[in-house]
């Protein structure tokens, strides 16, 4: 019991870390975009694949522990085993009627894990392949068109 929550605390700090960490890249990205703006080069294009990669680069090893906790965790079956069951709030079930009678959980079979675990590797496969693909800039490129033209910010 100790072991599986540990495991899960460290799981879920790991995909904090990765998440701060990722959007730190991205606000330090804007911020050495904005001052070259800010200094006159104002065709400077901030988000490129090379820049963004630059700042991937130094959390990539965070995200595969945290991807790698995560599929272990699936394949492994560790998981909170109160994550099913509703929190008891008596207030809330004072003013709403006891709703833990009325709830039904499902438990995901070990087939579904697998069926989830090749979406999540698919997705992750696609993601990759539209980045190198230079979909990423593209979409960079339409969002910023989008801000400055549209909803007027920049």
């Amino acid at each position: 019991m100790i072991r599986k929550k540990a495991f899960l605390i460290t799981q879920s700090a790991l995909c904090i870390v990765a998440a701060g960490l990722l959007a730190a890249g991205a606000l330090c990205l804007y911020i050495d975009g904005a001052a070259k703006q800010a200094e006159g080069d104002l065709f400077y294009y901030m988000f490129t694949r090379e820049r963004a990669g630059a700042k991937l680069l130094p959390v990539l090893p965070v995200i595969f522990c945290a991807f790698g906790m995560t599929l272990a965790g699936l394949i492994l079956n560790i998981r909170d085993e109160n994550a099913d069951k509703p929190v008891r709030d008596e207030k809330l079930l004072r003013n709403l009627g006891n709703l833990q009678d009325k709830a039904v959980h499902q438990q995901a079979t070990s087939g579904e894990l697998y069926l989830r675990v090749a979406v999540m590797i698919l997705a992750v496969c696609l993601i990759i392949a539209g980045i190198l693909n230079g979909g990423l800039e593209d979409v960079l490129a339409k969002g910023a068109a989008i801000c400055t033209e549209c909803i007027g910010l920049g």
